[in-house]
């Protein structure tokens, strides 16, 4: 088939010699190295020749045709080509595609076979170059990859595949498809050299994470970087015909090993609106997870004037920690430096560690308020199993109150009135539990501090002693044998902090004390800021039940002993001194105990009524009654008092250590629980009844009788109620009665109250009524995340840590999100309390509520409010506005009442990359008062 002419070439040499240049050179992207491409050895172009040849007039006269031409032989395969999907696909999400070390073993040529398909036809051209072209979802296969597309041209001699769609009246149609492993790409034109497996396309758009790159032209290298002509950044997902929502374009952009997208002079469209926000450059993560980078700066106002918050750098360490760095000025000179690094390690620890501090400026130096203050806050939280029976826990919150009622933005933090913090080491074998704690306890409402540095507690499960390893078949429990016994040791190092006054408190705190004697003495007027104290507690009891009635009766004794390091010693006062107190160090025992006995039984009542399904009333009484007996160890007998004489010269007695129980115990308590249930019966369409057990409501009394007091022997009556109304809403009411009656000074009498003649029996002191209920119509409208208002970050359950979010303070996540789904949802809490004291009463009567609903598909409001019924005034009010924009989100916030009334606004993106870089807010405010105005 070939034939030598006068100058030594055959057709093939010569059409190689003269033919158009190769696709690499149409269409230069300017900085673009290009590839060197090797000739198509003259042995493969006559085996191709020979292989298709025989077959081309037979490819023309079949629908679905398949041709097979392998490099080393000429035999042709034929079966039915089935139909391709040509739905978009996305481009190069693979950082190793496509430059991959072709599988060759030199560059003469190709060395596996090359297989295509045609469903139309297949046209060979001979006169100045050798083409083969396909026509009707064309197919070609070599090694890993598959090419497919309305019309596919193979250049022979450059080893080369040229392929393109068609336009028709409703779009195009067979656009190319390239698939080389698991990547995927599309375009309008695409040219792909099967020897370098090195591509070029146009017109093609690709994903990289939860973005898309669109390209007029796109090239690869052989260093794996893209290199773009007309490119634009978007993550709205919408078909290549369509235009996004937004998008950053750029005339220029590189890709570099699939991480980084660095751009020339880039501007941000509206659709195909251009906007003034232009930049001279840019750079965009195209990667999964966390990486490095800056974090977005928030702005708005507040009483220390403009600020600038929130800015700073995040570092991802590696893959189980992390750390960031952000500040934060002020226009009135205050400043903030915040940190928080995190870490995390699968099935062993994780936690995190935030410290901020803040220097605080308010006023002008010649103001008469002028202050400048800094205020702290240091907070860890770590979670660690270090064995299967030991574990690791810290939740510290070492916090001013300057700096959570200035600096943070968290409304629970701006609201709080007691701080907390715990560190605890746990230890557990066989029926044994050792648990070693450090507490802080802080009260910002008078600056009192309680520490235990630490708390040691040992403590031993029941068991019985004198139980019998084994025992007969059939043989009862001994009665000795059900005596059961536990033991608690406690070991106790308390620190307490309570100021002389509030002026001491801001001057001293109480750490300064914490660490110096003499300071303590002075901010407390008490010497030893340390106390001491060992308990060990060994409770027994047994139960029996009784055999003629179903009566459960339980004797028990508890035994008590606490040791101290220093007693208590107080000195006689004179008439122009009071009495004086003393520690004097020296180990002291107190023991104490108490006994008792209680019994315990349980009985039903049924009741044969019914209204409409509901059939039956079950009623479930379970009475209790307990004695308990406990000395007076005030009692000079048992050495645990001592006394002093007072300025008149009476001798009083007090306790040289604490924890002397006072008093004569001799004390009856009971209590009755009824619980109230009926049955649902229902009929199914085969007529077979469903019984289903339904709680109706509890009804609890409680109250208690002491023998050894003088008067006022009867405790106090408390009664609990507690019903569900059709499912939906839940009722609670407690109240509280005393037995006796008062004088009109409003003094206890040690007369009752229970007058049956007048239906009398107590007398009310407090009541609690709560009713609380929600509703919601949650819809099927397919809303998923994506469309979601406001959206959690996608969750890699291979990455140690979430996504980092920085629209919260200092990467705190947010806890909740809108939901479109829900088209209106209602929750409503409604309490009421009234306390009669012996000269006043108090109530309170509020109903709060928490709403949103739906005012559009893509609109939602949300309210939370509430009133104050006694006060006659609304209470703190929040108001938000959503709209879903797709690939944006809306939000509108308005407190406009109460302490922290504030107000803002915020349009921003919903990808987690250009959130924080797309985003228009409204400076927020937060000065009081802001708003009284437009509310009168």
């Amino acid at each position: 088939m070939s034939r030598r002419t006068s100058s030594g070439r055959s057709p093939l040499q010569r059409a190689a010699h003269t033919s158009p240049p190769p696709l690499w050179e149409r269409d230069k992207v300017r900085g673009l190295s290009h590839p060197t491409h090797h000739a198509l050895p003259l042995l493969i172009g006559l085996l191709l020749l020979t292989a298709v040849l025989p077959y081309a007039a037979r490819a023309q006269q079949t629908d679905s045709t398949r041709l097979a031409v392998p490099i080393d032989t000429a035999r042709v395969d034929t079966a039915a080509l089935q139909p391709d999907s040509l739905a978009a696909t996305p481009l190069f999400q693979d950082p190793r595609f496509p430059i991959r070390p072709p599988s060759r073993t030199g560059d003469a040529g190709l060395t596996q076979p090359v297989t295509f398909t045609a469903r139309d036809s297949l046209i060979l051209t001979f006169d100045e170059a050798e083409q083969g072209t396909l026509f009707g979802l064309a197919h070609v296969v070599y090694n890993d990859a598959t090419l497919d597309a309305h019309q596919i041209d193979i250049l022979f001699e450059r080893d080369e595949l040229a392929a393109q769609g068609v336009r028709s009246d409703t779009g195009w149609v067979g656009r190319p498809r390239f698939v080389q492993g698991s990547e995927q790409f599309d375009g309008l034109q695409l040219a792909y050299n099967m020897q370098t497996e090195r591509g070029r396309v146009e017109g093609v758009q690709t994903q990289m994470d939860d973005g898309f790159i669109r390209a007029g032209i796109a090239k690869v290298t052989e260093d794996s970087t893209i290199y773009i002509r007309d490119g634009q950044y978007t993550t709205c997902e919408c078909d290549l015909d369509e235009t996004p929502s937004y998008s950053l374009r750029s005339s220029k952009m590189k890709v570099v090993d699939q991480k980084w997208i660095y751009t020339g002079p880039l501007q941000l469209f509206i659709y195909n609106i251009a906007t003034p926000l232009w930049l001279p450059f840019g750079f965009l993560p195209a990667t999964e997870g966390r990486r490095s980078g800056p974090l977005a700066p928030s702005y708005g106002e507040d009483d220390r004037g403009f600020y600038l918050r929130d800015w700073g750098w995040y570092w991802a360490l590696n893959d189980y920690m992390d750390l960031q760095l952000q500040g934060g000025i002020w226009t009135k000179g205050s400043w903030q430096v915040a940190t928080q690094y995190r870490y995390k390690r699968r099935y062993a620890y994780e936690g995190q560690l935030n410290l901020n501090y803040a220097r605080n400026r308010n006023g002008e130096r010649d103001d008469p308020d002028f202050s400048v203050f800094t205020t702290t806050s240091v907070r860890w939280n770590h979670r660690q199993d270090l064995n299967p029976t030991a574990s690791f826990n810290a939740d510290v919150n070492l916090s001013t109150s300057g700096y959570l009622r200035t600096i943070s933005e968290q409304y629970d933090d701006r609201v709080t009135q007691t701080l907390s913090s715990s560190v605890t080491y746990n230890k557990r074998w066989n029926r044994r539990n050792l648990r070693l704690t450090a507490t802080h306890r802080q009260s910002l409402a008078d600056n009192t501090v309680n520490l235990t540095l630490p708390t040691l507690n040992f403590s031993q499960s029941s068991s019985k002693p004198f139980a019998r390893d084994t025992r007969g078949p059939g043989e009862a429990e001994q009665w000795y044998e059900k005596v059961t016994y536990s033991y608690t040791g406690t070991v106790t190092n308390r620190f307490d902090f309570r100021p002389l006054s509030d002026s001491l408190a801001e001057e001293i705190a109480w750490y300064e004390a914490f660490v110096s004697p003499s300071q303590y003495r002075r901010a407390t007027g008490k010497d030893e800021p340390f106390v001491f104290k060992t308990t060990h507690r060994i409770p027994i009891n047994a139960s029996f039940t009784l055999a003629t009635l179903p009566i459960t009766i339980t004797p028990n004794f508890s035994y008590t002993e606490d040791w101290f390091l220093r007693t208590l010693r107080r000195t006689d006062a004179t008439d122009s001194t009071s009495s004086q107190e003393e520690s004097v160090p020296g180990f002291f025992a107190l023991r104490q105990f108490n006994t008792g006995v209680s019994s315990s039984t349980t009985f039903y009542g049924l009741f044969p009524v019914g209204v409409g399904p509901y059939q039956g009333l079950r009623h479930t009484v379970r009475p209790s009654l307990s004695y308990t007996y406990q000395p007076d160890f005030f009692a000079s007998g048992w050495g645990y008092t001592r006394t002093y004489l007072d300025q008149n010269g009476d001798a009083v007695p007090y306790a040289i250590v604490s924890g002397v129980r006072n008093g004569e115990q001799q004390r009856l308590t009971y209590a009755l629980n009824n619980t109230f249930e009926t049955k649902r019966v229902r009929t199914d369409t085969t007529g077979t009844e469903q019984r289903e057990a339904l709680k109706l409501f509890n009804l609890d009394f409680s109250s208690s009788y002491n023998l050894a007091a003088d008067s006022l022997r009867m405790g106090a009556i408390t009664m609990n109620g507690r019903t569900t109304l059709f499912g939906k809403v839940t009722l609670n009411l407690r109240t509280t009665y005393s037995p006796y009656r008062r004088d009109s000074t409003g003094r206890t009498l040690n007369d009752y109250v229970f007058d049956l003649r007048r239906a009398r029996f107590a007398r009310l002191t407090n009541l609690s009524f709560t009713a609380s209920t929600s509703f919601n119509n949650r819809g099927n409208t397919g809303t998923t995340a994506a469309t979601t208002g406001i959206a959690e970050p996608a969750y890699d359950p291979d990455d140690p840590f979430r996504p980092y979010d920085s629209t919260t303070p200092f990467g705190q996540r947010a806890t909740g999100y809108v939901d479109f789904a829900i088209p209106w949802s209602l929750k409503l809490d409604f309490t009421y309390s009234r306390a009669i004291g012996a000269t006043r009463t108090t109530r309170r009567m509020s109903l709060n509520a928490n709403t949103d609903f739906n005012l559009t598909p893509r609109w939602k409001i949300q309210l939370r409010t509430g009133y104050d019924f006694e006060q006659k005034e609304i209470v703190t009010t929040n108001l938000s506005l959503y709209r879903d924009f797709d690939c944006w989100t809306m939000s509108a916030n308005w407190v406009p009442f109460g302490l922290y009334q504030s107000w803002g606004f915020t349009l921003q993106v919903k990808s987690g990359h250009l959130r924080d870089l797309l985003r228009i807010q409204q400076p927020k405010s937060d000065v009081q008062g802001r708003f009284t105005g437009l509310l009168n």
